[in-house]
């Protein structure tokens, strides 16, 4: 027998809350028969719900913080695609010696994808990342000194520190006022949900009608997606084995070697993490001999940081 996954809304951010309450009220529309039968005006009260929802969520948008974000977020961008620009103008146009520094700094650039196309939690974190790697102490501070980018990444910088000043200002301000309906609109929602959720788990209980079942299980694949990318509950990448890091030999250029890193969960036993969706690496005095780190930042389920150390030594 089929049955709901449930849905953590309390932890959607507002544009997943409504997304999702928006595909469900589509689906309500194309229900069967016999599903409109068992909900009875149910649909039409929820429909009504989400319609309120909407307006809100377009008042959110006309505020004058969320045009503020939206500003930030473009300057941010504007201040990583010119640095990504730089780097592949020097590339081509510097000197041989620069032009392999700068060859280096765009291949880690590139790691990270269309970042200013990516939703703004991913964007934190990326540019969170890039932002370590090319400062104090990070693998590609001194690159980015020699190709005279410090500017450009302050500037990267100024406009990261503003775009999460003002989210969380919108998340505290905002969405949390005594006189902002959204809190009595998404509890409504919420309360007419369940009980749509209660009848369909009760009918397909009852006669496992095939209707049930397929409405059930069109939805179920977005409510695990859901819970998993918005679950607060994360991992704490510390408690991960990162494999021992082999010594590396010295070569002039940032060395960044990436361990395996592996988890032990309670039900799947140990999993190997996946780099880019669970940890990004970043590195610390990993050019010159000597002792050299390897940061892993968790993303996504995980959070916190572990550092890996590894020895740079010369060829004998």
């Amino acid at each position: 027998m089929v049955k709901f996954r449930k849905l953590h809304f309390s932890r959607l951010p507002n544009a997943a809350h409504y997304y999702y309450c928006r595909m469900v009220n589509n689906a309500l529309s194309g229900a069967s028969q016999a599903l409109v039968a068992a909900l009875g005006t149910l649909i039409a009260l929820f429909g009504a719900a989400v319609a309120e929802e909407k307006k809100w969520m377009e008042w959110v948008k006309q505020t004058v913080l969320t045009k503020q974000i939206q500003e930030a977020d473009r300057r941010m961008d504007r201040a990583l695609t010119a640095l990504r620009m730089q780097v592949r103008t020097l590339k081509y146009s510097a000197t041989q010696g620069m032009a392999e520094v700068a060859d280096r700094v765009y291949a880690m650039l590139q790691t990270y994808g269309k970042v200013t196309r990516k939703p703004y939690e991913e964007q934190e974190g990326d540019v969170l990342t890039i932002l370590e790697q090319l400062q104090s102490g990070g693998a590609y501070y001194n690159d980015a000194s020699v190709l005279g980018i410090t500017a450009l990444v302050s500037e990267l910088q100024n406009a990261f520190t503003l775009f999460r000043q003002l989210l969380k200002q919108r998340d505290e301000k905002e969405l949390l006022k005594p006189e902002t309906p959204f809190p009595e609109v998404r509890r409504n929602i919420e309360k007419i949900y369940y009980q749509i959720v209660d009848i369909i788990d009760a009918g397909a209980r009852l006669n496992a009608s095939p209707d049930y079942a397929a409405f059930i299980n069109g939805l179920n694949p977005e409510i695990e997606r859901l819970n998993g990318e918005f679950d607060p509950v994360r991992h704490d990448i510390s408690d991960s084995e990162p494999a021992p890091i082999p010594p590396q030999q010295y070569t002039g250029r940032p060395l960044t070697p990436a361990p395996d890193v592996l988890y032990q969960t309670p039900h799947d036993g140990t999993v190997h993490l996946e780099l880019g969706k669970d940890y990004n690496l970043a590195y610390r005095n990993n050019t010159e001999v000597g002792n050299a780190e390897c940061i892993i930042r968790g993303k996504g389920k995980f959070r916190g940081s572990k550092t890996v150390t590894f020895i740079i030594v010369r060829a004998i």
